[in-house]
C-alpha cells in the first residue's frame, strides 16, 4: 500500500507535467518537497510485493535485478533536468533526496 501510494501521491503532485513537461516549470510541491523521484520509489518497491503476493519467484528476483536498473535510469533523468532547468534544479537536488528525505 504504501509503494501504491507514492505512485499516486506522485503523479498527482505532478499534474499534467507527468506526461507533458513545461519548459519553464519545475515541481517542487507536494510529496516532490520530500523526494524527488517518488514514483519510482513506488514502482520499485511495488513490484517486489506483487511478486511476493503472487508467490512468483521470477518476479521478486526481477524486482531486484530491476532497483539498480532503476536507479540507473533515474539519475539520466536527472542529468536531462540538470539541463532543462540548470541551477534552479541544482539547487532542488540540493536540499531533496532522490529516494529518501533528506534530514
Amino acid at each position: 500500500i504504501p509503494a501504491t501510494w507514492l505512485m499516486v501521491r506522485g503523479a498527482k503532485d505532478a499534474g499534467e507535467e507527468t506526461l507533458t513537461p513545461k519548459k519553464d516549470h519545475v515541481i517542487y510541491t507536494g510529496i516532490y518537497e520530500k523526494i524527488r523521484h517518488p514514483q519510482a520509489v513506488g514502482e520499485v518497491f511495488l513490484f517486489g510485493v506483487i511478486g511476493i503476493l503472487l508467490n512468483s519467484p521470477f518476479l521478486t528476483f526481477f524486482s531486484f535485478i530491476y532497483f539498480p536498473i532503476f536507479v540507473i535510469l533515474c539519475y539520466a533523468e536527472e542529468q536531462d533536468l540538470l539541463l532543462r532547468y540548470g541551477q534552479s534544479y541544482a539547487d532542488y537536488c540540493k536540499r531533496t533526496g532522490a529516494f529518501w528525505p533528506k534530514g
